[in-house]
């Protein structure tokens, strides 16, 4: 599943991204920022959704356990969407529904589809296809931030820094559970399957900054 994700091309065909690996500018940051916000608000819906279609008490601990991270573990000052709000606010940034991107919109529908519509698909499309590509992604992102912040005033990286580290966590998790549930070709091949929907699908969400900025 890994090697899936490598090699798709939101991570080797990535017109955006690879263009702000070279030279990212504030605006960017704040484009590619407000469009993750409504990532971070949906996200933890997603969980839940997949939390609340599975039988398996086991899959639900995990499911939830990574929510109650991404939630600040009952802080909401730790909660990733907070970070990310006190991120942008810091950037003098306030995000309205009007900053909402149509390629945006199109990924979120089809997460909130693929998890409230199938479980293998949806363990496929949270693990592989977003705890582990964003683990991917966001590295890149967060070394175009430190060069970036080497040419002008940005707030601390702190909302990089605690996704990455909680990703890689979280991915295990999910890989393991994976392994674990998906015991038969079935099984593995609806994971799969919602992998690659939701792989596509954050490649349109990443074209919808290149279209916006007329690249």
């Amino acid at each position: 599943m890994e090697e899936s994700v490598r090699n798709h091309p939101v991570l080797t065909f990535n017109l955006w991204l690879e263009k702000k690996e070279h030279k990212m500018e504030r605006e960017d940051l704040l484009l590619w920022l407000r469009q993750e916000y409504f990532v971070s608000v949906d996200f933890v819906n997603w969980f839940l959704n997949t939390a609340s279609i599975c039988d398996s008490v086991e899959a639900k601990i995990v499911l939830v356990s990574n929510i109650w991270e991404e939630l600040g573990e009952g802080n909401v000052e730790n909660s990733h969407v907070f970070i990310l709000k006190k991120f942008l606010s810091d950037m003098g940034e306030v995000v309205h529904e009007k900053h909402v991107l149509p390629e945006t919109t199109s990924y979120l529908n089809l997460m909130q589809k693929i998890t409230t519509s199938d479980f293998y698909s949806a363990l496929g499309a949270l693990g592989p296809a977003n705890e582990y590509l964003l683990k991917l992604e966001y590295s890149r992102m967060f070394k175009s931030y430190l060069n970036l912040r080497e040419r002008i005033i940005l707030p601390e990286g702190k909302f990089f820094q605690v996704n990455l580290n909680a990703d890689e966590s979280h991915a295990e998790k999910l890989f393991r559970l994976i392994e674990v549930v998906a015991d038969t070709e079935e099984k593995r091949n609806r994971v799969m399957e919602g992998s690659q929907l939701a792989l596509d699908a954050r490649l349109v969400f990443y074209e919808g900054l290149t279209t916006f900025q007329g690249l």
